[in-house]
């Protein structure tokens, strides 16, 4: 299998059932080639390596994107993946609180303002 087989379905099974096939439509066109890097370089070689698992990832991601600021797209799309692959809505709280000590008040709180939203359009507390 190469990554990009790979890729489509480690993708699948973090975001669901078709999920790399609408992130492959909607990067179509001109940049195209940064859907297929997503899917095959991203999922295909690094969510696919051994020594974490799939909820271990999904906290360095959320933790990262916390850290980074002005990512909120991103960050919608790890949290709702992070619940996918076995998070709970407390340990995702927590990886946001863990984070105002390197990102600051400031991304903390819309990183839990993104999650909030996250948590209510899947009607989890």
């Amino acid at each position: 299998m190469g990554d990009m087989e790979r890729g489509r379905a480690k993708y699948d099974e973090v975001y669901g059932e078709g999920a790399a096939d609408r992130l492959l439509a909607a990067l179509s066109g001109p940049g195209s080639d940064l859907g297929r890097y997503g899917v095959e370089f991203n999922f295909g070689e690094i969510y696919s390596r051994p020594g974490l698992d799939l909820t271990q990832r999904q906290i360095a991601s959320i933790a990262s994107l916390v850290n980074i600021g002005g990512v909120e797209p991103q960050l919608t799309g790890h949290i709702n993946a992070g619940l996918n692959v076995g998070l709970t809505p407390e340990e995702i709280v927590e990886v946001i609180i863990h984070c105002v000590q390197y990102a600051g008040f400031p991304r903390a709180i819309n990183a839990l303002n993104v999650a909030k939203k996250v948590f209510e359009q899947r009607g989890v507390a």
